[in-house]
């Protein structure tokens, strides 16, 4: 009698769903959170990988529209990366901004360059490989180099830093090259 009573209460129980949705609930919450976070993140790398990038084309706009760049106008061409960056910091940012020469043979090497923020300049005379098209003789380019370490905002806990890094040449556009007066 008693073992009829033990089977028919674990048969009711066995037939209960009362409690189905808070388990499925229970179990999908984590799931989701995870998605949600993922995506959060994934959105706001991109978007600084954006604004990185937005930087340093604007950049090297406003460098190659000099004749000639002193140390103040490099100084104002890197703390414009700032406002460029805005809303997201810029202590993770590292430019290096020079000025790029090809020889008779279309060999480019750096005449001069600065670095921003504890980035490393390029040292003169420094080979450099141009993308393929613009290796022609006698011309001068700006480039701009940029790297940016992105800490994750909600994972940054448990989540190494991302390296971004972007870079463009461009062409001075009022005269043939844009000589560093220091």
């Amino acid at each position: 009698m008693r073992r009829l009573r033990l089977f028919a209460r674990a048969a009711r129980l066995a037939a209960d769903d009362r409690g189905v949705a808070a388990v499925e609930f229970a179990i999908m919450v984590p799931v989701l959170m995870l998605i949600y976070v993922a995506g959060f993140e994934l959105s706001e790398g991109m978007a600084t990988y954006r604004k990185m990038s937005d930087a340093t084309i604007e950049l090297a706009n406003v460098a190659t529209q000099y004749t000639t760049m002193g140390s103040l106008d490099v100084a104002s061409v890197f703390n414009a990366s700032s406002q460029i960056m805005s809303p997201y910091p810029t202590q993770n940012l590292e430019i290096v901004l020079s000025e790029v020469t090809t020889d008779v043979n279309s060999h480019a090497t750096v005449t001069w360059s600065q670095a921003y923020n504890g980035a490393t300049a390029l040292s003169p005379g420094q080979p450099i490989t141009l993308p393929t098209g613009l290796a022609q003789p006698n011309i001068s380019y700006m480039l701009v180099q940029t790297h940016y370490n992105y800490v994750p905002v909600a994972g940054g806990g448990f989540m190494a830093s991302i390296p971004l890094t972007d870079q463009i040449f461009m062409q001075p556009r009022s005269s043939p090259n844009i000589p560093y007066t220091g």
